[in-house]
């Protein structure tokens, strides 16, 4: 089997949403339900919660299965940094792969990390990302459609074939981060698409979306 430990990035930092990871959510906060299920994913090599901020060092220490993979704190900083700094724990792992799992998407369960996992171990291809189908309209900055260009179509449900990235996870080559700094080449299978549930989807990075995602995953664990 390839090597692969699995990484949660966090940093109080978040833009739009003030404090993301550590305000309450439903009885908890985004970070310790990730945790929670990241403790119990035991088919990782091994787990970290990477980060620079001692407020989630204090939280860690109920996840005994998950180590602490200290940040710099030029990585946490506001805003989009560059990936050198950003991700330059992940050279500390000795994994020839990194499973990066987002904290922001409340609603992923385990199961569906676990059919990525074992579909990683299965193929052979150099990157992959979490993807869900959709009918969406893109278009360039100059207006340009870059998903439906058929003038008939009128509906975002009638050509659900493309894939959007939801950023549940990614899969990473540590060598090729070492060597070369990057992540995927952003060619067909750099990364390789993974498509996850759609209801399990929802990535927090805005208000409106915090509070949609707190209705459905309380919805969610209550089997509603």
């Amino acid at each position: 089997m390839k090597s692969v430990s699995a990484v949660i990035n966090a940093r109080k930092g978040s833009t739009r949403v003030p404090n993301k990871l550590l305000r309450q959510f439903s009885d908890s906060s985004l970070i310790e339900i990730a945790l929670e299920k990241l403790n119990n994913m035991d088919f990782f090599e091994k787990k970290y919660l990477a980060i620079a901020e001692e407020e989630f060092e204090k939280i860690l220490v109920k996840y005994t299965n998950v180590e602490l993979l200290r940040r710099n704190k030029e990585a946490v900083k506001r805003g989009v940094n560059p990936l050198n700094i950003t991700f330059a724990h992940y050279l500390e792992i000795e994994s020839d792969y990194v499973f990066v799992f987002n904290p922001c998407l409340p609603c992923i369960s385990i199961n569906s990390i676990k059919v990525a996992f074992d579909y990683f171990q299965k193929t052979d291809f150099i990157s992959y990302t979490a993807v869900v189908s959709t009918g969406d309209w893109i278009f360039s900055n100059e207006g340009k459609p870059l998903t439906n260009v058929d003038p008939k179509n009128a509906t975002t449900n009638k050509n659900i074939s493309f894939k959007k990235g939801c950023h549940a996870f990614h899969i990473i080559p540590t060598k090729r981060f070492r060597n070369e700094g990057i992540l995927w080449e952003f060619n067909v299978n750099d990364p390789h698409l993974i498509e996850i549930p759609s209801e399990e989807a929802i990535d927090v990075d805005t208000l409106p979306e915090f509070y949609a995602a707190e209705i459905l995953y309380n919805e969610k664990i209550n089997n509603i």
